[in-house]
């Protein structure tokens, strides 16, 4: 829809009776007859099955019935009359173990609160429904994380059965924003209420569960196969048979599996700005736009959370209420983004503050989005226009003992996370957030340099010694000049078109396969990829030699200021950016070889079955270990490097190389002694990048002292 469309406050609200609302109701028409379909398609295959069987026994009975007549020679017909039987009867069990397999869903944390638990909560719902004209939801649930939905569970059994709806909020949610927030999150979901579309929703949630299981966690057609194939040769024929039947249905399903999705994520997506227009009319387009803001980083901060919460457990150290370390969190995240903060303690994310990503240019929003972008929604908020009343208090006082619930819902948490640790320690909030800063503190580069050698590698510079800055260039170029804002920009836009390149060219290649894409809001056919790359590639040249050349600037001005104070320490600088590019181009090979040896692990799993491409593979497995082996022996015995590593891992290093490494050149590796291989690979590669990171913060202090900040003023 365009902006056109939604200047007017009015047309916003009423837009499904427009355009869009016809579009909708077209997609809901082909959601739902994809959905009969798959019905009508698993009905069909089980009726077939069921008739080929009714055929078999007819047609092996009658046989039998003829040969009783026959005397002697009616003993092989006899015989070929209950082998068709028995087929059509295996085909039919087979069918039936192949569609059919009991499967329970459990949810781990889903705690259902009553209006006598949470009387405000229950009054806030039903004053929301009345709003929205949407009926009560028959149970409301809370979880721990930041999130809010809506699903529908089924009274009877038919795609017309009634439903009952029932809403989940998330605690995560309710502690990152006010009353007007919360109220447009739950509007949101309510507006899902009215849409009759939910109920399709539920179909395809049964179906997807249906195929999943079919295709990767039914075992009972598997094992009746093998059970057969060893019951002799005819029996093991007969599994081949069978084993091209499922093949045939897999295809089936898969591509049945792809349809109805693909269509399913169409209608996704207008769902959601149908909800969306529900809640906005309500709440107002400020109200909505600082909700989605809000959510999204504190959903980024819970899980940094749950990554922290879940490795202390693990050492029997936990906190007790997760949720105001949460909030503590939130709050380090805001500083550490500039955003200031509101009375309710809540952070205010404007324009700048919250588009500080530079997102990919390349996208499949059409085809494969289930979900619209946060850019396209907040531009239909914008567009509508809507003034809200603000209750700025937090969304914590609708809920009765909000402390005690927080504790119930952590202790739920540290369930899931590490059900067999029991609490040795007790951490406090703070903790967690002192050990987060420190850690981020540890890696952070200094300020001065405005983000410009964050998360990239140093660029190579030419052999020998360094050229000083001649006067003119001393004029020119500080470290305001040399490391301003628009060139780490320009920097985050070239890796970010290296990485659209890439994508780029998987859409050429037909690894990604789509119709169509979006290259800087313009869609395009994919047969347009190539036209497009070979554009990009040359901003990327151009941005590659850029880079270089500035890297080599930066270098060569502190470079300059280290020679006015001593050629030693002018040499020594030098060396030590040397230095860095040798211990890059060292973990860039290491992730390399810990990337190779994942793909070997399938060549060697029948370790009992001798080939030329297990010989090959054997010989490049090999190539790598000695690549390996050097690497770690280098790194082990580099104590500023190994001193860091867990006493853990400094064991494994040394038993990989007096041990696994002498095993490997003399015997064919098993998969599991391989995927320990690769474990120990990846963890060293992760070791090393956090040490390069740290040599690369020395470097830069050291070469903030041979800059304009070191003469006296």
């Amino acid at each position: 829809m365009s902006n056109n469309q939604c200047r007017d406050s009015r047309t916003a609200v009423n837009m499904s009776n427009m355009a869009p609302g016809m579009y909708f109701r077209q997609e809901v028409l082909r959601m739902t007859g994809g959905i009969l379909l798959f019905y009508i398609t698993y009905m069909i295959l089980l009726l077939c099955s069921l008739l080929l069987m009714a055929a078999c026994t007819w047609s092996g009975s009658s046989i039998i019935l003829y040969a009783s007549y026959q005397g002697l020679s009616g003993t092989l017909l006899s015989i070929l009359g209950a082998v068709i039987i028995l087929l059509g009867i295996m085909q039919t069990v087979f069918i039936l173990l192949f569609l059919f397999h009991r499967h329970k869903t459990s949810i781990p944390y889903r705690t259902v609160v009553t209006e006598k638990e949470q009387p405000v909560l229950f009054d806030f719902i039903r004053k929301l429904v009345k709003q929205t004209k949407t009926p009560l939801p028959e149970k409301v649930y809370l979880v721990p994380d930041v999130n809010a939905v809506v699903f529908h569970s089924p009274k009877g059994i038919g795609l017309f059965a009634d439903t009952d709806k029932n809403l989940v909020i998330g605690l995560g949610m309710v502690n990152s924003l006010n009353i007007s927030e919360f109220k447009m999150v739950l509007a949101h979901e309510f507006g899902h209420f009215s849409q009759r579309s939910m109920r399709l929703v539920l179909h395809v949630y049964t179906i997807n569960k249906i195929i999943y299981n079919i295709l990767y966690e039914n075992k009972g057609w598997r094992n009746a196969i093998i059970w057969l194939s060893n019951k002799g040769l005819i029996a093991a024929m007969l599994s081949r048979l069978f084993l091209l039947m499922a093949a045939g249905l897999h295809f089936l399903f898969r591509n049945m599996h792809e349809l109805i999705n693909r269509q399913y994520m169409r209608l996704s997506r207008e769902m959601e700005f149908n909800a969306d227009e529900v809640a906005v009319s309500i709440c107002g387009t400020e109200t909505a736009i600082s909700a989605m803001r809000r959510a999204e980083m504190s959903n980024a901060c819970f899980q940094q959370l749950l990554q922290k919460v879940s490795a202390w457990s693990h050492q029997h150290r936990f906190v007790r209420n997760i949720y105001e370390a949460h909030s503590m969190l939130i709050k380090y995240h805001a500083k550490q983004h500039s955003a200031p903060l509101d009375h309710q303690q809540l952070p205010q994310y404007n324009d700048a503050q919250f588009s500080t990503t530079v997102k990919s240019q390349v996208q499949f929003r059409d085809q494969w989005a289930s979900h619209p972008t946060q850019e396209e929604r907040e531009e239909r908020y914008l567009a509508a226009n809507i003034p809200g009343v603000k209750i700025p208090q937090s969304a914590w006082t609708l809920f009765h003992n909000a402390d005690v619930l927080q504790e119930q819902m952590s202790q739920q948490i540290y369930q899931l996370l590490a059900p067999e640790a029991t609490p040795e320690q007790w951490v406090s909030p703070d903790d967690v957030i002192r050990e987060i800063e420190d850690v981020h503190e540890q890696y952070a580069f200094p300020g001065q340099y405005n983000n410009y050698f964050d998360n990239r590698p140093f660029s190579d510079i030419p052999a020998g010694r360094l050229e000083p800055f001649s006067e003119e260039e001393q004029t020119l170029y500080t470290l305001n000049t040399l490391y301003t804002k628009d060139n780490r920009q320009r920097i985050r836009h070239y890796f970010r078109d290296v990485q659209d390149a890439a994508t780029l060219q998987a859409i050429i290649s037909g690894a990604i396969q789509v119709t169509h894409f979006t290259y800087q809001h313009v869609q395009h056919r994919s047969q347009e990829a190539g036209r497009i790359l070979e554009k990009l590639q040359h901003q990327i040249v151009r941005d590659e030699e850029w880079l270089r050349k500035h890297d080599l600037l930066a270098i060569r001005y502190h470079y300059t200021f280290a020679l006015q104070q001593a050629m030693e320490a002018a040499t020594s600088l030098q060396d030590q950016y040397r230095s860095i590019l040798a211990h890059q181009s060292r973990a860039v090979l290491l992730n390399e070889i810990a990337g190779m040896i994942v793909e070997y692990i399938p060549a060697f799993a029948d370790s009992d079955t001798a080939s030329p491409q297990t010989e090959a593979a054997l010989r490049m497995l090999r190539q790598h270990a000695d690549q390996l082996q050097q690497l770690l022996h280098d790194l082990l015995y580099q104590h500023h490097i190994s001193d860091l590593w867990e006493p853990e891992l400094q064991q494994r290093v040394t038993h990989f190389i007096h041990y696994q490494y002498p095993y490997l050149q003399e015997n064919t590796p098993l998969p599991e002694e391989l995927e320990i291989m690769h474990e120990i690979s990846a963890t060293v590669s992760d070791h090393y990048n956090n040490s390069i990171t740290l040599i690369k913060k020395d470097f830069l202090y050291r070469c903030l002292d041979h800059s304009e900040l070191s003469i006296p003023h």
